[in-house]
């Protein structure tokens, strides 16, 4: 019979997991964190598919901007 190598315990605001330290090693625990908390704020955004775009490129352009002289100066 399998049993859950896990246990989740809501308390207040806080929902705790706790798992055995040898379950998942750091780096992937602190991805699933990482995308745990980009799903909060996407679920919190009231951008438009348009705007998230159009952000999109304008952080494209100025990085290019900030980046272009130290790859023409070759």
């Amino acid at each position: 019979m399998y049993s859950t190598s896990y246990q989740i315990n809501i308390e207040r605001q806080d929902i705790v997991l706790r798992f055995r330290r040898d379950a998942i090693d750091e780096a992937a625990l602190a991805r699933f964190l990482d995308y745990l908390e980009l799903e909060s704020i996407r679920r919190q955004s009231q951008l438009t598919e348009k705007q998230a775009t159009d952000l999109a490129s304008e952080i494209d352009k100025a990085v290019w901007a900030s980046l272009k002289t130290s790859f023409l100066k070759a």
